[in-house]
């Protein structure tokens, strides 16, 4: 074993192992199979391997630099990875029940409070100013119109109490993108006079780029990052035209991104975001330093977030909430985990607030600032997101910047092309929405109205799992208006000692929709025939090993139209290819196997129901 002393390894009595060493056990454990397997591609188009080694991160100064340090990769923090745990607050009208629910939250573990109002001009800032000390405590705003109004309330109640603006902590966000399907216009004018008013308060960031906008529609980590920096351009190219100098701008600027549920992806996110944000600065031939004014505030993500088997979301919100927090955020916020489908309550608001406050006091994140460095995984993976986001925003900057890319719908189609993508392998079970379309809890038990849900503007369609969502419910709808739950029956056919792997998937899928769902085994047609001619079911799906196949299907379809006429819908639990209008002529209505458009499939099969 190789001698090493301790200031050259972390473990001496240990000795290194190479790259070569790592593929022969791989290789293995395989037991012959193909090591090209274990290598996965993201949406992000970054292909990851198995396992990865110093050679594998180019060594650069960017990579060797520590916390506190240009371009700021290890995050601006010096002594403590520390961040402030913000309770979202719904606010209207004058918003004191929303003023005193904060007060209530700041007792019970909040740091801060995040109020998200709707008209700014209404809301009483003088009622704020008298309950919360807001020269201690930080308290964020987001304002969908009149921000301005709600600002000059503000401050002149502060005035009018003789507490200096300057000592305000926290930040406003008065969401620069005016329609959330149209990108296509930027307020600069508003942005111009909001920092005007906040210059002079150090702590509280008037200019939030609002990125979680684009990764809660199904945007990719990469897009996220890019269209944030093109947009954190675009203000800065506009305001410093109307006077105001880059350093300061750059002093008051945040960025509000989300946390998803890809855990390494999103640690590296965040520092790439930094890293990136250091290049922008740098190019404005300002003090580097200034990069490090940069304040990151990260909320779970919306996209990710189910409807169904709602408990699901806690163990997403922790992962994600880790991932923001290992990748040095500076504030958290965590959404409760039934807010689909449900009014704000205390239990789901209390489960939300305490999860931040966990990871910070019994996983004890907050004492190691960036302890991803060192592992050469996140190191890559930092590396290519940063020079793939920097690739998309330098084609956004050479059509002209994000206003003209968006005017002609360049950002939109982005966008659009990867959601559909996204919400296609949701469909076919390619992506995993644990509680949705896998491992769904079948005795689940729905405490609100089903179709007064789908037909609510609040219920967010825009989520990975909203079109699975709607399929259930409307399965839901039949059983409540027909007192019974469809039935869905696997027929699996052959002597094969294993489930059929499509037979499997259609188990599935049909208890994830909401379906009754039972497998029966038959070793022969007639067999079948006779064993499901009785049972009263809407749904049959039959599959049959690969070699078997000829002898049953076609067979089993005959029989099944000649003994019911307008009996259940028969579908083939396989792929027919070449085969499909064939079997359609014998009385199969419908194929399912993996990567099939399960969404068509359900719906026509609802539609027969009468759902």
């Amino acid at each position: 074993m190789t001698d090493f002393t301790s200031s050259e390894a972390l473990f001496p009595e240990f000795g290194p192992v190479t790259a070569e060493q790592w593929l022969a056990k791989i290789k293995q454990d395989l037991k012959g199979g193909d090591l090209a397997d274990l290598h996965w591609q993201s949406y992000e188009e970054i292909t990851v391997a198995p396992f990865y080694t110093k050679d594998q991160v180019p060594q650069s100064k960017t990579i060797n630099t520590t916390p506190g340090q240009f371009p700021y990769l290890r995050t601006a923090k010096k002594d403590k990875n520390n961040w402030v745990n913000l309770q979202p607050i719904f606010s209207s009208g004058k918003g004191h029940e929303a003023v005193n629910k904060a007060v209530q939250s700041l007792t019970r573990g909040a740091d801060g409070i995040h109020f998200i109002m709707e008209n700014g001009h209404d809301f009483d800032a003088d009622y704020l100013i008298q309950q919360i000390d807001l020269t201690k405590v930080p308290v964020s705003y987001t304002v969908s119109t009149e921000a301005a109004n709600f600002l000059h309330h503000l401050t002149t109640g502060l005035y009018r109490k003789r507490l200096s603006f300057a000592a305000l902590n926290g930040f406003l966000k008065c969401s620069p993108i005016l329609s959330s399907e149209s990108y296509k216009q930027l307020d600069m004018e508003h942005a111009f006079h909001l920092l005007e008013q906040t210059l002079e308060a150090p702590n509280f960031y008037a200019l939030t780029i609002n990125g979680s906008h684009f990764s809660n529609k199904g945007a990719t980590l990469v897009q996220e990052l890019a269209f944030t920096l093109a947009i954190a351009v675009c203000y800065t190219n506009s305001l410093t035209e109307q006077g105001l100098p880059p350093e300061s701008i750059f002093r008051n600027m945040q960025f509000h991104l989300t946390a998803g549920t890809n855990y390494f992806f999103e640690i590296a996110k965040f520092r790439a975001a930094r890293l990136l944000w250091a290049k922008v600065v740098e190019a404005y031939e300002v003090p580097v330093e200034v990069a490090s004014a940069l304040r990151i505030h990260a909320s779970t993500s919306r996209w990710h977030q189910t409807t169904l088997d709602p408990h699901t979301n806690l163990l997403r919100h922790t992962t994600e909430m880790m991932s923001a927090i290992i990748g040095g955020v500076n504030s958290v916020e965590v959404e409760p985990f039934d807010s689909t489908f449900r009014q704000a309550n205390e239990f789901s608001e209390r489960i939300a607030r305490n999860i931040p406050i966990i990871l910070k006091e019994e996983a004890y994140l907050e004492q190691a600032i960036d302890p991803a460095a060192g592992s050469y995984y996140l190191e890559y993976l930092t590396r290519q997101i940063a020079l793939k986001a920097w690739a998309l925003f330098q084609d956004i900057e050479s059509r002209g910047g994000f206003i003209p890319a968006s005017n002609a719908g360049y950002i939109q189609d982005i966008l659009k092309d990867t959601s559909n993508q996204k919400f296609k392998d949701i469909a076919s079970g390619k992506e995993v929405l644990v509680g949705t379309n896998k491992f769904p809890n079948p005795n689940e038990q729905l405490d609100y109205d089903p179709e007064q849900l789908i037909q609510s503007r609040q219920f967010d369609n825009t989520r990975g799992a909203y079109s699975y969502e709607v399929m259930r419910l409307a399965t839901e709808l039949h059983f409540r208006k027909k007192k019974r739950r469809p039935h869905a029956l696997v027929v699996h056919m052959g002597n094969a000692l294993q489930e059929h792997i499509h037979a499997s998937f259609a188990r599935e899928f049909f208890t994830c929709s909401g379906f009754t769902t039972q497998v029966v085994k038959f070793n022969s047609v007639p067999e079948a025939l006779n064993g499901v001619k009785s049972l009263d079911v809407q749904v049959i799906v039959m599959a049959a090993p690969e070699k078997q196949f000829h002898d049953f299907a076609e067979a089993f379809a005959r029989g099944m139209r000649a003994q019911h006429r307008q009996g259940p819908s028969l579908i083939l639990a396989d792929d027919p290819m070449q085969l499909k209008e064939e079997l359609q002529a014998n009385g199969f209505d419908e194929f399912l196997f993996r990567g099939c458009d399960t969404k068509e499939i359900i719906t026509r099969i609802q539609e027969r129901l009468g759902v």
